[in-house]
């Protein structure tokens, strides 16, 4: 089993999605017949084993754990010269941090449970129990777990076609209304979390979870606080798609400060799509240098097998609005993105380079190609389609105006401002208006 565990391993480590049984029978055992059977019988060994190593490395991992289960044990087995040291130790470990996590809230129930049962309170009268402890503890961890599943309910059912019946948000509600919420910092960031989705339009709930977010993060798991950051970064979204262009710089500032606290870069890996995000707020913004900067310093982060497609992409953005339109020109016109969002940008930036270089009969071809790309691909959302279709409209529009019609470009000015709505790069079109 342990040359098969070997053999695998170095094609894993060449790159390999898959292998040959028979390829790998002839050089476990060298000059026998493959038997199926048994090669099978192997594999289940080797998964059942790695099933194994998988739980004792998680189980490793956590010295909480590692303390409940020994207390637990000590327990069930009495061993009174260790009852004291272990429960003072799993406590111990809890307390001593500065944030406690869904887990943390999980372990000191189950710590109490063991007090419980280490001071025989189920069989001892006139004897005061620590059942008002085991409540607490359950109850947190309950209600933080319930408010986590009652935003990924709602997310979901705005994102898709999803419904969920979920009970008690209500009595839940209630409940924490009346509860000193902000005395748990762990449960308010979550309370205040839900709020923002399920009372979207009450800001201030917003800006509370913002607070206790810039409070802990740092503290607390990075997979939590990616979580958490993304919660905050939605809510902007949602702001921004209204109108509300404060959010704008809002969004900015989350992302800039999530970077500086190491938030979004796991095992120092920094996911393309967030790259993406990042360098188009700082843009759109004005932020220019900032955004060179981060394209530049933050390249080596990311994912290796879409590294240089994702950093051309986002250094073609940068140059288009530093006006050096022959270097957007090299990066993008040979490239088709997977993404389709991305691929729709990288176009929008191809058509504004064309018009800045005045190629008007390549900018004239290439609004044609691009509105056969929009219809062809029919899985883009309808109201990002229109957006596109309208920039092509008005950009049609645009390069057949004669300089110096006011006319013309007055009602070309105001068809735009009444739609900009559904134009993407509307400011664009506006200030090459300006420019006639």
């Amino acid at each position: 089993m342990a040359p098969l565990a070997e053999w695998l391993i170095r094609l894993i480590e060449k790159g390999e999605e898959g292998f040959d049984r028979q390829l790998a029978w002839s050089k476990l055992f060298p000059g026998t017949t493959y038997d199926d059977v048994n090669f099978r019988k192997l594999c289940s060994e080797l998964g059942r084993h790695t099933n194994t190593f998988m739980a004792h490395e998680n189980f490793n991992a956590d010295e909480v754990r590692q303390s409940i289960e020994a207390l637990t044990f000590a327990v069930s087995h009495k061993i009174e010269p260790v009852l004291s040291g272990n429960m003072r130790q799993a406590r111990a470990l809890i307390e001593e941090k500065s944030y406690h996590s869904f887990g943390d809230f999980l372990s000191n129930f189950q710590i109490e449970q063991q007090h419980y049962a280490m001071m025989d309170y189920a069989v001892k009268v006139n004897t005061r129990a620590n059942l008002e402890e085991l409540s607490s503890q359950l109850d947190l961890f309950y209600l933080l777990e319930k408010l986590k599943i009652f935003s990924a309910a709602i997310s979901q059912q705005r994102t898709g076609s999803f419904k969920y019946d979920l009970h008690l948000l209500q009595e839940i509600l209630d409940y924490l209304k009346a509860f000193q919420v902000d005395e748990v910092p762990e449960l308010a960031l979550y309370y205040y979390s839900f709020l923002t989705l399920y009372e979207e339009d009450e800001v201030s709930h917003y800006y509370k979870f913002r607070r206790l977010l810039d409070r802990f993060a740092t503290l607390m798991p990075q997979q939590e606080a990616i979580e958490l950051y993304d919660s905050a970064l939605h809510y902007c979204t949602g702001k921004i798609n209204k109108g509300e262009r404060a959010f704008f710089q809002e969004y900015f500032t989350l992302f800039e400060q999530a970077l500086e606290k190491g938030v979004f870069l796991q095992k120092g890996e920094l996911a393309a799509w967030r790259y993406t995000n990042i360098a188009g707020a700082a843009l759109g913004l004005g932020k220019i240098e900032w955004a060179e900067q981060f394209v530049q310093n933050y390249k080596k982060h990311l994912p290796i097998d879409s590294r240089q497609n994702t950093y051309a992409f986002n250094l073609a953005r940068v140059f288009r609005f530093q006006k050096k339109f022959n270097e957007v020109l090299d990066l993008l016109q040979n490239v088709e993105y997977e993404d389709i969002g991305v691929n729709l940008i990288s176009k929008m930036t191809l058509l504004i380079t064309h018009y800045e270089r005045k190629d008007i009969e390549v900018l004239e071809s290439f609004l044609d190609a691009f509105r056969v790309f929009l219809n062809r691909h029919k899985h883009i959302p309808q109201q990002r389609r229109l957006s596109y279709l309208n920039l092509i409209k008005y950009t049609r529009q645009l390069i057949r105006i004669v300089p110096g019609d006011k006319k013309a470009i007055k009602k070309l000015k105001d068809s735009i401002l009444e739609q900009r709505g559904t134009i993407v790069s509307h400011e664009w079109l506006l200030e090459k208006i300006d420019e006639l």
